[in-house]
């Protein structure tokens, strides 16, 4: 196995993306902190992990809180004594927690909401690990950014893409400054995942747009991704959807000592959608 003996933190890894990181990861010998916002499915991933052969800690909470990502940190030493891994998932849209009055009010909501919970995460968790990996001197990160961070699209806001581009290039100052250390950093950009943000986009195309009327969600999905809907201007020259088994791979990968000489590099997960 890969990564015997390694301990890795995965953040937003109750589902999706983040569940296929984490069992991956374990799969290759890793014991995994496993974070997430809801219990039920932070403790069922840890339990997955156990019923692999390895050891798990699940630890509830919304890392846009530094009091979370403080807490992940200090029971993720408390438990295992070390820290080797560091992979930050959370992403996503969500409502602003409060209304913002005045003429600007929906943009600033909009745009303080997407840096939260796409930007703000990812730096507070790195930061808040650094420190352990100056120490030890070794250390692997991986930044999910996006797709959506390499070029603009259809399916994405500028305020989700623009902080995924962030990601990227937050990662890319990380891995200078980081690397005296040995310490690697490197992002993941997905391509497009059937998770359940994915499927909750394909059910509104579905539904609001009359031309898809009455196709099911899942089948217009793989459609798109066939080149069967042109008029939405996603190219994807291997017609396929990605997989989020396939983005935990690639993160088994670029933490492996097979990667030991690559960060600061961003790695398109997408079939062949983005050339740079």
């Amino acid at each position: 196995m890969k990564l015997e003996g390694k301990t890795a933190i995965v953040t937003a890894a109750g589902r999706g993306i983040g569940r296929a990181i984490a069992l991956c990861l374990a799969k290759e010998g890793a014991d995994i902190v496993v974070n997430s916002f809801r219990e039920e499915t932070t403790t069922g991933v840890a339990g997955e992990v156990k019923a692999l052969g390895r050891n798990s800690l699940a630890v509830v909470g919304d890392v846009t809180e530094c009091s979370v990502v403080e807490s992940i940190v200090k029971e993720s030493l408390r438990t295992f004594g070390k820290i080797d891994i560091l992979v930050n998932n959370v992403g996503g849209g969500g409502r602003s927690p409060q209304k913002v009055e005045g003429f600007l009010g929906d943009v600033q909501a909009e745009w303080d909401i997407m840096y939260r919970q796409n930007l703000r995460t990812t730096v507070l968790m790195c930061w808040a690990v650094a420190p352990y990996f100056i120490q030890q001197k070794s250390g692997k990160i991986v930044n999910i950014s996006s797709g959506a961070g390499r070029h603009t699209s259809p399916t994405a806001t500028a305020s989700y893409g623009s902080m995924k581009a962030g990601v990227i290039t937050f990662s890319q100052y990380l891995a200078d400054t980081l690397g005296p250390h040995n310490i690697n950093v490197n992002c993941i950009c997905p391509g497009l995942v059937f998770t359940d943000a994915w499927k909750g986009k394909a059910e509104g195309y579905v539904k609001n747009i009359p031309e898809y009327n009455g196709i099911d969600p899942r089948k217009w999905f793989v459609d798109l991704l066939a080149g069967n809907h042109p008029e939405m201007a996603l190219n994807t020259p291997l017609r396929r959807e990605q997989t989020a088994e396939d983005m935990g791979q690639a993160v088994v990968f670029l933490v492996s000592e097979d990667a030991k000489n690559i960060s600061g590099q961003a790695l398109n997960i997408d079939g062949g959608r983005v050339k740079n």
